[in-house]
């Protein structure tokens, strides 16, 4: 068996070896690279000047980019055969839609190759984090960071007599309930905090709320589903409903968040809860600022009238957790991959390395659209225009334990949707037994892993 692995290793090798050969000897040929992104309009625009610069460092190369074009279609034809050179995912998480399918080939050797490069050096160690699979293998490089933190209404904070954000969950629960208030009905006028899988969470919550308490995805090659932080984490948010929203009663708590939640805002306007003031505090990207700044025209800059007063803030964690944990949080990002079956994998690589290096566009993205370069050289704060607020931000993300959740090649979402289904079952109270529903889900995350090994 071991003679076997080195024999394909080699075949693999000289395959590599050989592309990258033919590559150069086609430099004088006319190339050219297709290149899909989701983006339109002004970004789009940013996208073809960066085309523009990688074709005159380059001559006979050609870039051919088409944008808004949604990233289930650019799987659904890379996978058919007819996708294209390189294309981008918008999210960390979508990394398992692109890798675990194959869809992306791996980039180690490129990057590790002659017209490689330092990725640990060029980087931010959260964008490194969030395009290497647990086990070493990289099929992307990043652009641009989505950070989630803790957005709070300073108003309804001054009203109620609280002086700043929380540090801990114990201090989330206290204010939560400070802010919270009942109509005559009994029905909930204002939230303090809603940890409701389902609740405007991009069915990320009971991914935030296990960042929270510290709590870990994988052990090994085991899902770590089973671990005391998941289970405090469970039991922290059964707890909030019970005491502050159902008066020591988990079933009305949850029957009154869940009308609640039916009756929200929506979420991509002015409406929005956290606007309107229905809730006071808020789990969310930064990419969610511009629209609090905005909600008409999605502008960050200047924020001097913003629709709602409000701050931002780390996560609060575990209070055993504040004195290491406090100021981190979870980063993300857009990913970009070459295709499986790419014809000239040697321009491929030139137009993703520079893409993704690309100092001038990272610069003019950050600017535009509030998003934090996962490029090093492009964080300078002299170069970044952006309001005091959205410093936090980047404090984030500069945070030594600030990522992702450990990546795994399982596809599409499918161990966040197992550990979020399970907190939609475990507040809705079909779930009597968490330790049995965490050992349930594990095993299903298990059997998930085996699958895509």
């Amino acid at each position: 068996m071991m003679k076997k692995r080195v024999l394909a290793s080699l075949a693999v090798t000289a395959v590599f070896a050989g592309s990258l050969v033919a590559a150069n000897v086609a430099q004088a040929a006319p190339r050219t690279v297709n290149v899909w992104v989701p983006f339109s309009g002004g970004n789009l625009d940013l996208w073809t000047a960066s085309a523009k610069r990688i074709e005159a460092a380059n001559p006979g190369l050609t870039i051919k980019l088409t944008g808004s074009v949604d990233m289930a279609k650019s799987l659904a034809a890379i996978n058919a055969g007819n996708g294209p050179d390189i294309s981008v995912a918008n999210g960390a998480g979508n990394l398992g839609w692109f890798c675990g399918s194959g869809a992306w080939q791996k980039l180690n050797l490129l990057i590790n190759g002659k017209n490689g490069m330092n990725a640990k050096s060029t980087f931010t160690p959260a964008a490194n984090a969030f395009t290497v699979a647990a086990n070493g293998t990289r099929c992307a490089l990043p652009f641009s960071s989505e950070i989630f933190g803790f957005y709070y209404n300073k108003d309804l904070f001054k009203s109620a007599g609280i002086s700043g954000a929380p540090k801990d969950t114990a201090e989330l629960a206290a204010d939560t309930k400070k802010l919270t208030t009942f109509n005559s009905d009994g029905s909930i006028k204002t939230a303090g905090f809603v940890p409701w899988a389902g609740y405007y969470g991009f069915g990320m919550d009971a991914m935030w709320l296990g960042y929270m308490f510290g709590a870990s995805w994988y052990n090994g090659n085991q899902s770590a589903f089973t671990t005391p932080q998941w289970k405090r984490a469970f039991q922290w948010q059964h707890d909030l409903i019970q005491n502050v929203y159902g008066h020591g009663n988990f079933k009305k708590g949850a029957d009154l968040l869940t009308k609640f939640v039916a009756a929200r805002g929506d979420e991509w306007g002015a409406q929005h809860d956290f606007i309107t003031g229905r809730v006071a505090m808020k789990l969310d990207a930064d990419w969610m600022a511009p629209m609090f700044c905005d909600p008409d025209g999605w502008a960050l800059n200047p924020c001097t009238k913003p629709a709602v007063n409000f701050g931002v803030a780390p996560f609060p964690v575990a209070p055993g957790l504040v004195s290491t944990n406090y100021g981190y949080g979870l980063v993300g990002g857009n990913t970009m991959g070459i295709s499986k079956g790419v014809k000239n994998l040697g321009d491929a690589w030139i137009v993703l390395k520079g893409l993704a290096t690309d100092k001038k566009l990272a610069l003019e993205w950050a600017n535009a659209n509030g998003d934090p370069s996962s490029l090093i050289a492009a964080r300078n704060k002299a170069d970044l225009t952006y309001p005091a607020f959205y410093q936090t931000f980047y404090d984030i993300s500069n945070h030594p334990r600030s990522g992702y959740h450990q990546l795994r090649n399982t596809g599409e979402h499918q161990e966040e949707d197992a550990i979020q289904n399970l907190l939609a079952a475990w507040q809705a109270g079909s779930l009597s037994d968490l330790s049995a529903g965490l050992s349930k889900t594990a095993s299903d995350v298990n059997n998930i892993l085996a699958r895509n090994a």
